[in-house]
């Protein structure tokens, strides 16, 4: 009878590894589904770029195979947790869960008080972040695997390695026969994108690779077969490592000595002490690397002296923070000109001209530029949520924090999923000082796994709110969450059809069929603003040929309308010129104000004419 009852008690326990369900219960996504399809939405994206047959070059195909994986995800246990309710699955929402979509419902009624003109972009920033909130509750309640883990985290650092062997090429202009590369020659960047984006995935890698030996190093005294594991590993962390030093990148660094740090601590309080010396070990394997990058660097192989060289001017001009002054100035600014509601989810970028033109009245030192980051994620939330939202924020991050420094209070033992997913955090945080992380779908969704590896252990597993076991609520949300799925997939699918109506545009020197072309792609809410934009320049290519005044008239009107859309450097210097040309005054007027106050200069006859510094 007791063998039997042990049989029973069995059935009603989830498996772990792949998801499976016992008894009558069924998974929310079933094992076989869910893993492979958010290691493709962890591991593979940081790899891939759009490549020269869409319009957006790089970021599109990235939110594909990032975003799409998770969509799927939620669109199957979104319809099941919608027919089957969250006692035959088994799901939970976390209280910050809970609050993760609170945030969301935040940014969803923003629009209510923030002045949303691009509504692309908020579209686009909206389902990037729901991606975020879906990877996570899909995370916390099925990836329970150890193995799964280190599946993921050795695919990661597979893709780390490859994007090291195309920044190799790009950097000796060798990349032209690989079509698979980026066509960026000259930069260190792999497929990344950028070079900062590129040394955060370096960092994580190394993240990795040094927890991955800790592991192998502990699993080694069971099982032998694990050390021609555990040294293969070595041999990529040593691999990624050279990547990270050529990246350049400090903030990479130092957000890889910050997760290391969190790391050791971790470990130390949970009195495994014999750990602490994988761990240094494995750092001690990074630092060899700099070293041999410095040997090496003397022949002109690595990039390590430009690394020493940013490092020395850091300690120099402690001020400038690494070129980052005057863009927190004028972050600063933008958030000053909304304080209360913000300037809207996404917005940041299209506000940047607006608060460096007030910057510029106390600040009249500052050199003018624009870019899209405040290159500091903490400052770009406070100007784009404002105060209320940003507070919101940092509620939340101050409440985690308090529940981590508890769990190490109390000397709570952490598993070997939780430490790497606490690690992560703060390693992302870091480089979120003085970066974007936040802002490459393909690098944030892994804080997801982070924080629903983390939080299953360090915030209460039981609490009023998970009692809460209405059946009607968690249907609602199931629902909810698998239309959200089936809308951004549809979202992105016309997208991607303007993208390429886009693109064909551009390939064809026939003006009604190219006019054809960019009207097709403004059909897409997602491409609209692109669209827009090349519609004014065709509208200005036609003007050129015509000669006619209206016609030029109506491609600046087109251009300007665009730019107040989308206030952008490029827009503004064509509008300076175009209105300088066309004799436009009043144009003129509307955009000199941008530009820095010893550019211009406003003559006495009401007019205005722009001169050079």
């Amino acid at each position: 009878m007791k063998r039997i009852n042990e049989k029973n008690s069995k059935k009603n326990i989830r498996k772990d590894g792949w998801g499976l369900l016992g008894d009558n219960r069924l998974p929310l996504v079933p094992g076989w589904i869910f893993y492979p399809l958010i290691f493709i939405s962890l591991a593979l994206p940081n790899l891939i770029y759009s490549g020269v047959s869409w319009f957006d070059t790089l970021h599109i195909m990235k939110w594909g195979w990032t975003m799409i994986p998770v969509a799927f995800i939620s669109l199957i246990g979104g319809a099941m947790l919608a027919v089957y309710g969250a006692e035959r699955t088994g799901f939970r929402l976390d209280l910050f869960g809970g609050v993760w979509f609170g945030l969301l419902a935040f940014v969803s009624v923003q629009p209510l008080w923030a002045d949303i003109f691009a509504y692309s972009t908020y579209m686009k920033e909206w389902f990037f972040f729901a991606t975020l909130l879906a990877a996570y509750i899909f995370c916390y309640n099925l990836f329970t695997s150890e193995r799964a883990l280190r599946i993921v985290l050795w695919l990661a650092n597979l893709n780390a390695a490859v994007n090291i062997v195309f920044a190799e090429l790009l950097i000796r202009e060798m990349n032209g026969i690989f079509p698979l590369i980026m066509n960026v020659p000259g930069n260190y960047i792999g497929n990344t994108g950028q070079q900062e984006m590129f040394g955060l995935w370096m960092a994580m890698a190394a993240m990795n690779g040094i927890f991955l030996h800790m592991v192998y190093s502990s699993m080694e005294r069971e099982e032998p077969r694990y050390r021609a594991v555990k040294y293969a590993n070595l041999f990529m962390l040593a691999f990624v490592s050279w990547g990270l030093w050529n990246s350049t990148t400090r903030a990479g660094v130092l957000s890889l000595i910050t997760g290391t740090i969190i790391l050791s601590i971790i470990v130390v309080n949970c009195h495994k002490r014999e750990l602490l010396k994988k761990i240094g070990f494995a750092f001690m394997v990074v630092l060899l690397m700099l070293v041999l990058n410095l040997c090496t660097g003397y022949f002109g192989w690595s990039r390590a002296y430009s690394l020493i060289n940013k490092t020395s001017d850091m300690f120099m001009n402690p001020t400038n923070f690494g070129a980052r002054r005057e863009i927190w100035i004028t972050s600063w600014n933008v958030y000053k000109l909304h304080p209360i509601g913000g300037v809207g989810l996404g917005h940041y970028k299209w506000h940047y001209l607006d608060g460096q033109r007030d910057a510029f009245k106390s600040h009249p030192e500052l050199k003018w530029q624009f870019t899209y980051w405040a290159h500091s994620e903490y400052l770009q939330w406070l100007a784009e949520f404002g105060i209320f939202g940003a507070l919101a924020l940092l509620a939340a991050g101050v409440w985690w924090l308090w529940s981590f420094i508890r769990a190490l209070t109390l000397k709570k033992e952490l598993s070997y999923s939780a430490m790497w997913g606490c690690s992560l955090i703060f390693l992302i945080w870091f480089d979120a000082i003085f970066s974007r992380p936040f802002h490459r779908i393909e690098n944030v969704i892994w804080l997801s796994l982070a924080f629903a590896l983390a939080n299953r252990q360090l915030l209460p597993a039981e609490s009023k709110w998970m009692e809460i076991r209405h059946a009607s609520v968690y249907r609602i949300l199931g629902f909810f969450m698998a239309v959200v799925a089936a809308a951004g997939m549809a979202f992105f699918y016309s997208g991607c059809r303007s993208d390429k109506s886009l693109r064909a545009a551009s390939m064809t020197t026939n003006a009604s069929l190219q006019a054809y072309r960019i009207n097709e792609a403004r059909k897409s809410l997602m491409g609209r603003d692109d669209a827009n934009e090349q519609l004014a320049y065709h509208l200005l290519a036609v003007a050129n040929v015509t000669k006619k005044p209206e016609d030029m008239a109506a491609g600046i009107e087109q251009l300007y309308r665009s730019f107040r859309t989308k206030p952008q450097a490029k827009q503004l210097m064509e509008l300076v010129n175009l209105a300088q040309r066309t004799g436009n005054a009043d144009l003129l007027n509307r955009l000199l104000p941008y530009l820095h106050p010893s550019a211009y200069r406003i003559e006495n006859s009401g007019g205005a004419g722009a001169v050079s510094k």
